[in-house]
């Protein structure tokens, strides 16, 4: 017996015109582990992301650096933020921050930022403690209109990569 009825069409769901805040966080990781990895570093993705450890990166010696990823699309500001109770003012700890532009031809720009600059944070890094308030502490960091300028002395070229994962563990030196 045979079924004389026509197939129906397959219902493609629409893609959207550009990725949405999950998958550019995503892309981000992905991005960051790739440029680590091409300098000759193991890097590792822990199965939760509930200790503010995005990528762990192993520099030997049985040491290892913590990065936090995050991820904007470049308007007119944005703001990023790392739970002070995640993100440990270590040399161990780094934030890396990937700029999308407005375009997705556009390269993305990425920074890495030692969490030590938070220790004594000038802008565009900020300190926030809410005290009585509904959020809980937090680091931040301001991507304003003058963020090329204020971001480009961490500005994520393979020397400066290898120098925080050098420098990540002091006693080492």
């Amino acid at each position: 017996m045979v079924n004389e009825e026509p197939l129906a069409e397959a219902q493609v769901p629409k893609v959207p015109a550009t990725p949405q805040k999950l998958a550019l966080g995503a892309a981000a990781e992905l991005l960051i582990a790739s440029r680590i990895a091409l300098l000759g570093y193991q890097v590792y993705r822990p199965l939760a992301d509930d200790r503010g450890v995005d990528l762990l990166v192993d520099v030997g010696d049985g040491r290892h650096v913590a990065v936090q990823v995050k991820a904007v699309r470049h308007t007119t500001s944005s703001y990023v933020f790392m739970r002070k109770s995640t993100f440990a003012l270590e040399p161990w700890t780094v934030l890396a921050l990937v700029v999308y532009g407005n375009s997705l031809d556009d390269q993305p720009q990425v920074y890495f930022v030692p969490a030590t600059e938070w220790r004594s944070p000038r802008p565009p890094l900020t300190n926030y403690d809410y005290v009585g308030g509904k959020s809980s502490p937090e680091y931040g960091l301001n991507i304003r209109k003058a963020w090329t300028d204020e971001l480009a002395e961490w500005s994520a070229d393979s020397d400066h990569i290898h120098r925080l994962m050098q420098h990540a563990h002091p006693e080492l030196t």
